[in-house]
């Protein structure tokens, strides 16, 4: 009885402890209000060091407090222009939200809500802030451990413990920290430095990925289950894959470009650039315009060209210019673009750069995390493909919406180049029936019948069955709750019906649908939407159009060409970079060929 009470006193002590520095930090923001930045910036980093100690120290209530504290002190040294503390700021909040996402994954409870404003708002700065410190590592794990928080129980305990533990990946974890170990002693010879320069900072981070190594090894070597590790899985992609890792990250006023390397490349780990004209306000403004022009049903092919092409005007010259100018190197290389935050709204696939898109100047990529590219690019691809073509050319049976003429025509040209008989769900035009003129959009009344319930019920289980996998039809984004996006293939298949299921391992996913490559915008640090899902399922590519795709026979002509590259066992990334390439070359419409993208490895 004695030992229970003294252990309830020792809590209500440790609870005590938390109040008295939760009443620290609210005092201490509101004596920032009144008397500035300046005059507090130095308490709330010792407020920061307080409770990453408690928190090292075992008590884990300490993570909310870390995160709160570390985002205060990041913003006060943001505004006093302190980059460097503010840098340690932002990767102590990184291990709060570490601590918090492996806790939440461990009991089976979402991320908590509250924290999640705060996540983006860290998301859309301390990037840049690291850049500016000239601490480019830094910016690499606060991207990874921001961006990779969602589906954690799909893309971290279950399949990370088993990639980290394979045979190949463990050699190679031991060739980087190898890497990882010459270069801090490399650097602990150099003359002593201030605890307060960059230098000290980047010792810090080489450090934490160290530590990261060293602990991954560990837990793969003893069985163990991984969940929070930082960079270390965007390193090993690097490795495994071959690519070079670039981070678009857009940020308050500018944007910044990072750029991760395989240890075994020789060449620098991690180096950063400036991206002047990738401020977050100009990255809204163009999506913003985008969507106008594509989402209004604007028929007119040339006021959609002139909304791409204005698109690819601002992704060339606030990203891919000053990237292939300050790395040259990666053209007609393999390179794998993590878009962080809102430049997932651009079309960073397909931008010509002088005349050429730049998917076809190099085999080109795009993930949603370092974690992302590791999944994809470990599933073997499979030795023969078992193909599954669906098409549905209806909106919600007929009801509210009208048909897609041109996906009855795909889905049936696209099979039969694989030699397959395709799923037609509706058909508007059955084959004795006198067909309407393609170009008038038929009445809702004259829709199909839709299909059986049983072969609906079914039909989920057989797309995960598959190893090539094209479905053509409608698609509906939701920017407020990505995961109840929806594939409209005989009724509504929102993304969260889909995520119980796992895909083939290797599978290619073709969307021939509206949207579907485009993430929520309410919070746009989740990346969530059918690209990472699809991913973390099990596929190794997943090719989808950031907005809407014209029912028209160059759409069907697209996706031919892209079908009969991997008819040749092209790589995905590579046939999608051909495909798009040859209508472009052909003087094709941008709007058409614009929103294509690669997802995966």
């Amino acid at each position: 009885m004695a030992l229970f009470e003294r252990a309830r006193a020792k809590r209500r002590e440790r609870e005590q402890e938390r109040e008295t520095v939760h009443r620290a930090l609210l005092d201490l923001r509101q004596r920032g209000q009144q008397q500035g930045a300046a005059a507090v910036v130095d308490e709330s980093w010792q407020l920061v060091r307080h409770c990453f100690a408690e928190l090292g120290r075992g008590d884990e209530e300490y993570a909310p407090l870390l995160f709160e504290t570390a985002r205060t002190s990041f913003g006060l040294h943001a505004m006093c222009g302190q980059w460097l503390p503010a840098t340690s700021s932002a990767l102590a909040l990184c291990t709060a939200v570490a601590f918090v996402e492996a806790r939440s994954t461990k009991h089976g409870v979402p991320f908590p809500e509250g924290l999640l404003p705060g996540v983006q708002v860290m998301l859309d700065m301390s990037p840049n802030v690291a850049h500016r410190a000239g601490v480019p590592l830094a910016a690499c794990i606060i991207a990874e451990v921001l961006t990779a928080m969602q589906l954690g129980d799909r893309t971290r305990a279950r399949e990370m413990s088993a990639i980290l533990g394979s045979g190949d990946a463990l050699r190679r974890l031991h060739a980087i920290r190898r890497s990882q170990q010459e270069t801090i002693n490399r650097e602990s010879r150099k003359s002593a430095v201030s605890v307060a320069s960059a230098a000290a900072l980047r010792s810090q981070a080489d450090a934490m990925l160290l530590q990261d190594l060293n602990e991954v090894i560990t837990g793969s070597e003893n069985g163990y289950l991984h969940a929070g590790t930082t960079v270390v899985p965007a390193v090993l992609a690097a490795s495994l894959t071959g690519r070079s890792v670039v981070y678009v990250v857009p940020g308050v006023g500018a944007g910044t470009a990072v750029r991760l390397e395989a240890p075994e490349t020789g060449l620098t780990l991690c180096e950063s650039i400036t991206l002047p004209l990738l401020g977050l306000d100009a990255v809204r403004t163009q999506a913003q315009r985008v969507r106008d022009v594509l989402n209004s049903g604007e028929r007119r092919p040339r006021l959609r060209d002139e909304a791409a092409r204005e698109a690819f005007d601002t992704v060339a010259a606030s990203v891919w210019q000053p990237v292939l100018e300050a790395w040259p190197d990666l053209e007609g290389g393999r390179v794998a673009v993590i878009h962080v935050g809102e430049s997932a709204l651009l079309p960073l696939f397909t931008t010509p750069v002088d005349g050429i898109p730049v998917c076809a100047r190099m085999d080109l990529t795009v993930v949603p995390s370092g974690q992302a590219l590791l999944f994809a690019g470990t599933w073997p691809r499979p030795p023969r493909r078992e193909t599954l073509v669906v098409a549905d050319p209806w909106y919600d049976d007929g009801a509210g919406g009208v048909p897609i003429e041109m996906t009855v025509p795909e889905a049936r040209e696209v099979a039969a180049l694989h030699g397959v008989a395709p799923l037609i769900l509706r058909d508007p035009h059955p084959a004795m029936a006198p067909a309407p003129d393609p170009g008038t959009a038929q009445p809702p009344d004259r829709a199909a019948d839709p299909p059986p319930a049983a072969l609906l019920d079914g039909l989920v289980l057989r797309i995960a069955a598959a190893d090539l996998i094209h479905l053509a039809g409608h698609g509906i984004l939701d920017p407020e709750n990505p995961l109840n996006s929806t594939l409209l293939l005989g009724r509504p298949t929102p993304l969260s019906a889909l995520l119980p299921h796992d895909l083939r391992r290797g599978a290619t996913v073709v969307l021939s649908a509206c949207h579907l490559a485009g993430i929520g915008t309410a919070r746009s640090a989740e990346q969530t939407g059918f690209p990472a899902a699809m991913l973390a399922m099990g596929a190794s590519s997943v090719i989808a159009a950031l907005w809407p795709v014209p029912d028209v026979g160059k759409t069907k002509l697209l996706m031919t060409h892209l079908h009969e590259e991997l008819l040749r066992n092209t790589p995905p990334s590579v046939a999608v970079g051909r495909a798009v390439a040859r209508l472009a070359g052909e003087k094709k419409a941008a709007h058409i060929w614009g929103p294509l993208t690669h997802f995966g490895a």
